[in-house]
């Protein structure tokens, strides 16, 4: 069984009109006890691909790719070359609502178990991955690669309005 769900949003943000369009599908593996869900959204001339692999629980994780539409060819891109030379500044900001949020979760006595397991650091823009969300916004994840028994606390991701980014679009 293959589902097909199709989204498309339009933001104004400064003089610039922003179209995304995203897809959805959704398709059975035998070797996975749920199923896949693919995502892929066109913005700016690129693709911004996510695929979700269930667990054994049914639990998703995601790996996500960047791609470049030429006139000939798509091409794989760093998410650094996506973005102008104020990228930085973008990671500044993506690594300060992170760290927030970690500080915050880590006062939480449910989770803070699982919290000590992240070993927190800066994270470069090229770590992380890049989707969108179902109200035109970006958003950015981050998997910090701790154990199963803490999945909950395992992710992270910032988001992001459009009219937020488009002075780090190139």
């Amino acid at each position: 069984m293959i589902l097909i769900l199709t989204f498309s949003c339009k933001v104004k943000a400064q003089q610039n009109d922003l179209n995304i369009v995203c897809k959805e599908s959704t398709k059975e593996e035998s070797e996975y006890s749920d199923v896949l869900i693919t995502k892929t959204c066109e913005f700016d001339s690129h693709l911004f691909k996510s695929i979700g692999k269930p667990d054994y629980k049914g639990r998703y994780s995601y790996n996500y790719e960047l791609l470049q539409i030429n006139k000939t060819d798509t091409i794989k891109i760093k998410n650094s070359d996506f973005f102008n030379n104020l990228g930085i500044e973008l990671e500044k900001i993506i690594n300060k609502k992170l760290k927030a949020e970690y500080d915050s979760n880590s006062k939480i006595p449910e989770i803070s178990d699982c919290m000590k397991w992240i070993e927190f650091r800066y994270y470069k823009l090229n770590e992380f991955g890049i989707s969108f969300t179902y109200k035109n916004q970006m958003e950015f994840n981050i998997n910090y690669g701790i154990g199963s028994a803490c999945f909950n606390v395992n992710s992270s991701s910032v988001i992001m309005e459009l009219s937020e980014i488009t002075k780090y679009l190139k």
